[in-house]
């Protein structure tokens, strides 16, 4: 595939939905809410400014120093991306020579370490207040910087600076990327705005078992239940063994792939992941969290049926993600839990065993036929500038740059910042070097979109910008309509493209996603302020008394009937004062 096309999107969807599956605190795009920094009036062009550095145009979104400034930066990457094509470091490399090109900004990175060990690091910095220029934090981090006075309120020259595509993108989500950086009417930060609907839960299904055992795909939760039955007892591989298992379960629980997000989701219980814990509304209109509703108990109570039954491996409690893909690439898994990049990993190993195996995405089933998608925020790092930074515009001149040059929506877009030819195919490396870097919350959607209505006439100007003058994009396309039988059978597809076709197609992942838009089914957290301060001391113990709960509770080796035991002792180390916390932010805004 050329530069530009699905790979490289999806690439960048598996890597943004994987940051916010880690981090701390979706929005469906559709709240029409204004961001902060729009109800900011400008401040005149040409406001002097501080003394000793260079006279630049207030009103260019891409004014250039002259004579140029230094910007200092921190900086993380996977091992993966530690690796630089030659002739390049982290301090010398296309985006680099951009800046100072273009911007008179010459960026000095201080220092580089791989991701796992970031946090740590900067940790160090910020308790010995030694930042520098522009740093990206979490949401824990961001509200101990602010909390101390230790960076700079960007309000007024965000408003000043930000150019109309950076404006148009950053407000993308109804503006909550921009409210979760805002604080007492400040904008405190830059959001690294990611995919808004990226996170909602998919019921990944292997249709041949439906069709050889004569079922339909389940959209109810007791419907759900005789499916795995169906898949553990029938033999739907006809192998004449007893070696299959309905559902995929992950010692982890929550967040990602062969998860139960979506299985809670089914009883109208939201969860979220590690470090994201969701809020929602109850009926009485406070802040409730999922994991000690009432209806969370039913949910559990179903599982330990269906683990008592022997419809989930009895061993899950030990596996990790990558023992229970190769469960699934193995042919030993029916149905999972889990998010649109499945069709990245792991299915593609699975339909290269077997180009048979036809794992497709479907809808949630729910406990009443109304579907509650969960999805987390479309936000969880942030960019921020130190109070005693000379030029704080600078950070939004990146920004722009940034977007200027890599989004295909810009009228500059240069392909060799979204995949250059130094890089290797579907890397995506070359995005990881600007010290700020933004994506369309919609771009996924607006993807997927872009294909099915290419379906319909072959007109490639509708496809969306990131796959518009891809030949190889029409060319997948193109392989997948033909195979496909007009009954959304997806019968000879080509496996090298199978992963494209069923991540953006017409009945691809973000077909799911896009229908549950639609439909007004994705539930967003209510909750999108900064971690309170019971949530920073205690929700770590929380979500292991959650996790070690749950597991028992699962497996039989507590029993349900102790749930509301389970729910006094989470309120008793600290939910509780969460709940406050949480309830006394809704009633502030």
């Amino acid at each position: 595939m050329k530069k530009g096309t699905w790979r490289q999107a999806a690439a960048l969807a598996l890597a943004a939905v994987t940051l916010a599956l880690t981090a701390c605190s979706g929005n469906d795009g559709k709240s029409g809410e204004a961001s902060p920094a729009q109800s900011e009036s400008a401040s005149p062009a040409g406001t002097p400014q501080a003394s000793g550095t260079a006279e630049v145009d207030k009103e260019d979104p891409l004014g250039k120093y002259d004579p140029p400034i230094k910007v200092t930066t921190v900086r993380s990457l996977d091992d993966g991306s530690m690796k630089f094509p030659e002739g390049e470091t982290i301090d010398n490399n296309l985006w680099t020579q951009g800046f100072e090109k273009d911007l008179g900004i010459k960026l000095k990175v201080d220092w580089l370490v791989p991701d796992n060990q970031y946090d740590q690091k900067l940790n160090v910095m910020i308790a010995s207040d030694d930042l520098p220029d522009v740093t990206m934090v979490n949401a824990v981090q961001l509200k101990q910087l602010v909390d101390n006075d230790m960076i700079a309120d960007l309000t007024d020259v965000y408003a000043r600076y930000k150019s109309e595509l950076t404006d148009q993108i950053m407000s993308a989500d109804g503006g909550v990327g921009l409210k979760q950086a805002t604080f007492d009417g400040k904008l405190m930060a830059i959001p690294q705005m990611n995919g808004a609907a990226d996170s909602a839960p998919i019921l990944w299904i292997r249709k041949d078992w439906l069709d050889q055992l004569g079922l339909s795909v389940p959209k109810t939760m007791d419907e759900l239940y005789n499916v795995a039955k169906a898949f553990t007892e029938n033999d739907p591989d006809k192998n004449g063994k007893k070696d299959t298992y309905g559902l995929a379960l992950e010692k982890g629980l929550f967040g990602g792939e062969f998860v139960l997000n979506g299985f809670f989701n089914g009883y109208h219980v939201m969860t979220g992941t590690p470090g994201n814990l969701l809020w929602n509304k109850g009926s009485d209109g406070k802040l409730i969290m999922g994991y000690v509703q009432p209806e969370a108990q039913t949910a559990l109570g179903k599982l330990a049926d269906m683990y008592k039954a022997g419809y989930i491996e009895k061993d899950f409690a030990v596996k990790d993600v990558g023992k229970v893909g190769e469960s699934v690439v193995s042919e030993k898994i029916g149905m999972f839990y889990g998010l649109h990049w499945n069709v990245f990993s792991p299915l593609p190993s699975a339909v290269q065993k077997n180009p048979a195996a036809d794992w497709r995405p479907y809808p949630i089933p729910s406990v009443d036929g109304t579907i509650t998608a969960e999805n987390l925020l479309g936000v969880t790092s942030f960019f921020v500038v130190k109070k005693s930074a000379a030029n704080p515009e600078a950070a939004v001149k990146i920004l722009n740059y940034f977007l200027y040059k890599q989004n295909p929506m810009s009228d500059h877009y240069d392909p060799k910042y979204h995949n250059g030819p130094q890089y290797p195919e579907g890397s995506n490396n070359e995005y990881k070097y600007s010290p700020i870097f933004v994506f369309h919350p919609q771009q996924n959607i607006l993807i997927h979109r872009g294909f099915v209505e290419y379906g319909k006439d072959r007109d490639p100007n509708v496809l969306s910008a990131w796959n518009r003058g891809s030949q190889a994009d029409i060319d997948l396309l193109e392989n997948g309509y033909n195979g496909t039988d007009g009954k959304g059978k997806a019968a000879g597809v080509k496996t090298e493209v199978w992963p494209g076709w069923m991540w953006s197609g017409p009945i691809g992942a973000y077909s799911v996603v896009n229908g549950y838009l639609e439909n007004k089914q994705i539930v967003s957290p209510v909750f999108y302020g900064a971690p309170t301060p019971t949530m920073t001391a205690k929700q770590s113990t929380l979500e292991k008394l959650i996790l070690e709960n749950y597991t028992k509770f699962i497996m039989g080796a507590r029993p349900i009937g102790e749930f509301e035991q389970f729910v006094k002792d989470f309120n008793s180390l600290g939910g509780s004062d969460i709940t406050k916390e949480v309830n006394d932010w809704a009633a502030a805004q």
